[in-house]
């Protein structure tokens, strides 16, 4: 009798085998598509991007967008909120310390050295990620009404600094507004990331230069301090 040969069926998909490896498939694909959209609305804003474009750009398909996110709104919060997270991932472990420091009686290690890792953590979020300047930058010139509501769950700076503001007098600080040194900050540290290929640039200054950025750090703790009305500062 001639040997039959056998062929093999596929393994069942027995629970914990297959299943992982299709939901790491998913978050591969649903991180790629982010990235993609991340860069292109970055580059071309909102209205200029496709989703199709987004699924090219990603290594997937023009529909597989549409089918992890539905539609471009969504996809485009989905941008934000991951920016927001990642944001609040980076400042937390910096900004944390502040909040410790303001409700220390008796802080071990002065107020500079606290805020210096504090702006030294934000510059370096800045540098390292471009696109969250871009898509700021895009989101004031469109009135900022996407960016709201995901903003206020990203609270790390403003809460540093009201935890400060409520022990102020403790700390012999004067009585600060807190919002305005919120204000300060962001804006000091933003402004050459923002304005990397124009006032930087006309003045010889580079964003990416570690040098830079440590004057830069010193110069926004100086004003920090004086906005404070810091012992240090006077």
């Amino acid at each position: 009798m001639a040997n039959l040969t056998v062929a093999k069926l596929p393994a069942v998909d027995a629970p914990g085998r297959e299943r992982p490896q299709r939901t790491r498939d998913a978050e591969r694909s649903r991180r790629a598509i982010l990235d993609a959209a991340e860069r292109l609305f970055a580059a071309r804003g909102f209205e200029a991007t496709s989703l199709a474009e987004v699924g090219e750009a990603s290594g997937l398909s023009r529909g597989t967008p549409s089918y992890f996110f539905g539609s471009k709104e969504e996809l485009y919060r989905a941008v934000l909120e991951r920016l927001a997270a990642e944001r609040t991932a980076a400042l937390e472990p910096a900004f944390g310390p502040l909040r410790q420091w303001a409700e220390a009686s008796a802080p071990a290690q002065p107020l500079r050295a606290v805020l210096s890792r504090c702006v030294g953590a934000y510059l370096e979020f800045l540098r390292e990620r471009p696109t969250f300047v871009a898509l700021l930058e895009r989101e004031a010139l469109a009135g900022g009404g996407r960016l709201r509501e995901i903003e206020a769950g990203s609270t790390v700076i403003e809460d540093a600094f009201a935890a400060l503001r409520r022990r102020a007098k403790a700390h012999g600080l004067r009585n600060f507004d807190a919002a305005e040194a919120v204000l300060c900050l962001v804006s000091l540290a933003y402004t050459p990331f923002a304005l990397r290929g124009t006032m930087l640039r006309r003045g010889h200054l580079d964003p990416d230069d570690p040098a830079y950025l440590r004057r830069r750090c010193r110069h926004i703790v100086d004003v920090l301090l004086h906005v404070l009305g810091a012992p240090e500062a006077r």
